[in-house]
């Protein structure tokens, strides 16, 4: 009889039951579970790099640039010119027209009302002292000059025609420091030229001297003919007094002369005043030159101490033409008063001013800040340069340091920590992971 239940020694496919089957299938599983494993280390090892690869450091990014210039307004000079200018009162016109100029001793900027050059008289002797020690310096009095025929002669010329002389007998030893003493505090005409040709020999060799030293100093209105202030030939622009007034007070023999009021003479001179009429007017006084002639009128470039916040300064003004010896006073005064106003307290750095960010890898931007403000006192035509210098950073609390604001001013030079504005973390593990092109970049 034949059965119809299934041969248990057979698969249902037919072929023999066997070890054989048992053995193959461990094996899938053992690749599938070593498919498995390779997965799952791979996904470990990827977070496992993603968590410990360094982070780039935040890139460093400037507030408007690293570098910024502060600068002081000019209107306080031009001020100062017209009430230098107008400061005549009933002595001149009031216009505005009267030539005047002024500016400090530090710095080259001159602000003026003409440009026309115009007889500067006695003002002529502070370029012949500047040319002449410029080609030979002294030391002390300087050497020995003896008065000679010519010399006399010139003293005789000029007190023919109001000059200011004072006679010596020919022979008498006179020093370099003497002469100028003589040229400059009273004016004397005589001692000028002779302290000219002593150095020079003559007068050509003189006004070649002159317009070489101009060239070179830009002084390009001045003309002189000769080296006394006789001469109505003897020109300049009031700006260009001002420049020479400036170089003579940068001159340490001929700075000290025009700042002093009095000196005492030998060969029976006795004391000379200086012409000067301010030092008897208002204080520190730092000299420096009258003129006059009767085509000039009164002249005046004058030198004061003053303060700009608490550093020193010295004002400088010049008024040509005016009619009266009072007038060149007024308007001397009125400039440098006005000038008092020009010191200007300028803001450099503002507390908490953001200087730049700092980026991080994930976009956030971090403000880098000034820890504190700075100012300075400017005076018309000066400048403030700051450059900030932003260091890297890590992550971490704010009120690091993360570089400095480096000020450079007339007052001198400073420095301002820059500090990090916020605290802030380096961004998670799950952001890690889903920016790996960041990460391994």
């Amino acid at each position: 009889m034949t059965s119809t239940d299934p041969d248990p020694s057979l698969e249902p496919d037919g072929s023999p039951r066997g070890p054989h089957r048992s053995r193959g299938s461990r094996r899938a599983r053992i690749i599938a579970a070593t498919i498995a494993g390779a997965v799952l280390l791979s996904a470990g090892g990827y977070t496992a790099a993603c968590a410990l690869a360094p982070l780039p450091a935040p890139t460093i990014e400037y507030e408007g640039g690293a570098e910024h210039t502060v600068a002081a307004d000019e209107a306080p000079a031009l001020a100062a010119v017209r009430a230098g200018a107008i400061g005549v009162g009933s002595e001149g016109s009031g216009s505005g027209d009267d030539a005047t100029a002024v500016g400090w001793l530090d710095g080259e900027q001159v602000w003026a009302n003409t440009e026309e050059a115009m007889p500067i008289a006695s003002i002529t002797k502070l370029v012949t002292a500047l040319v002449g020690l410029e080609r030979q310096p002294i030391e002390g009095d300087g050497p020995v000059h003896v008065w000679t025929e010519a010399d006399r002669q010139r003293q005789d010329d000029y007190l023919a025609v109001d000059g200011v002389a004072f006679p010596i007998p020919v022979g008498t030893e006179v020093t370099v420091k003497q002469m100028l003493t003589l040229a400059i505090l009273p004016s004397a005409n005589d001692f000028a030229s002779a302290y000219a040709y002593s150095v020079f020999g003559d007068n050509d060799a003189f006004v070649a001297a002159v317009d070489d030293w101009k060239q070179r100093h830009g002084i390009t209105s001045l003309v002189l003919a000769e080296p006394s202030g006789m001469d109505e030939a003897n020109v300049a622009s009031p700006a260009d007094v001002l420049r020479i007034a400036r170089l003579a007070l940068q001159q340490p023999v001929l700075a000290e002369l025009i700042a002093t009021p009095r000196a005492e003479l030998p060969w029976g001179i006795g004391v000379v005043e200086s012409t000067n009429p301010l030092f008897s007017r208002i204080p520190d006084v730092r000299g420096a030159k009258t003129g006059r002639t009767d085509v000039a009128g009164y002249n005046l470039a004058a030198a004061q101490g003053a303060l700009a916040g608490e550093r020193p300064v010295v004002k400088l003004t010049v008024v040509l033409g005016r009619e009266t010896p009072q007038g060149r006073i007024t308007s001397s005064i009125a400039a440098l008063t006005a000038l008092d106003a020009a010191p200007q307290d300028l803001e450099v750095v503002a507390e908490g001013e953001r200087i730049g960010s700092a980026v991080t890898v994930d976009g956030r931007r971090v403000p880098l800040v000034a820890s504190a403000e700075k100012s300075v006192v400017l005076l018309p035509g000066e400048k403030a340069s700051r450059i900030a210098e932003l260091s890297p950073i890590r992550a971490g609390e704010a009120g690091r340091t993360a570089g400095a604001v480096r000020v450079e001013s007339p007052e001198g030079g400073f420095e301002v920590p820059v500090l990090v504005g916020e605290s802030f973390e380096e961004p998670d593990l799950l952001w890690r992971l889903l920016h790996p092109d960041r990460v391994f970049g």
